[in-house]
């Protein structure tokens, strides 16, 4: 088992009151498992992914990775063992390609594999502001891949692709995973992508159900 969440709950506060996102949501991806969460925007997607990621804590409940408890700092684990795919690109316009998947990791070799991969040896010095939507994020998948992390996040990631672009990332998103051994979980609001996955969930009720 790769991650766990035990009983998860969390809650906004607002100048309007508070609001419950999830309530103790119980919920684990196996190893090499390729998870689909769908929903609307504003549904809670975003909030989940990012406790998952260590980016946000919850309110109550426990986290495990590779059967180990995570406090509410896991910088480590966000470092070596996780990788993000957002809904931005988040490249830094100031460096080229090859010095953007640098900052991720200082191993040459690969980099350099994964630039093969991906097909991208042809963008590697050529910078963010000259790559077309649907060749950015594929650096952003090669990015988030580079140091063959157990567990990829990825949060709304073909949101400002056409079809052909955002296929064509899902694809690689599966494929990676799938050579790499990394198990993912991927939000979208496009439930065409539902069929490339192992399972799927939406949220209901302040909880996570099979769709």
């Amino acid at each position: 088992m790769t991650l766990l969440l035990k009983n998860i709950s969390k809650i906004y506060s607002s100048n309007v009151g508070k609001f419950e996102v999830f309530k103790k949501i119980n919920f684990e991806i196996k190893d090499n498992e390729n998870i689909f969460l769908f929903g609307p925007s504003g549904c809670g997607k975003s909030s989940l992914l990012n406790i998952i990621s260590g980016l946000d804590s919850p309110d109550q409940g426990e986290i495990f990775f590779q059967n180990h408890k995570l406090t509410n700092n896991h910088s480590n684990f966000l470092k070596n063992d996780i990788g993000i795919i957002f809904q931005d690109h988040y490249l830094i316009s100031e460096l080229n390609i090859f010095e953007n998947i640098q900052l991720k990791s200082n191993n040459i070799n690969a980099i350099n594999e994964i630039f093969e991969y991906f097909g991208l040896n042809d963008l590697k010095n050529k910078y963010p502001n000259q790559l077309s939507n649907g060749q950015k994020q594929r650096v952003c998948v090669a990015r988030a891949l580079v140091n063959k992390p157990k567990l990829l996040v990825a949060d709304e990631p073909t949101s400002y692709l056409d079809r052909e672009n955002a296929d064509l990332v899902i694809d690689l998103i599966i494929k990676s995973s799938k050579k790499y051994n990394i198990s993912s979980i991927v939000a979208s609001h496009d439930i065409s992508f539902k069929k490339n996955f192992d399972i799927a969930y939406t949220i209901k009720n302040k909880n996570l159900v099979k769709c």
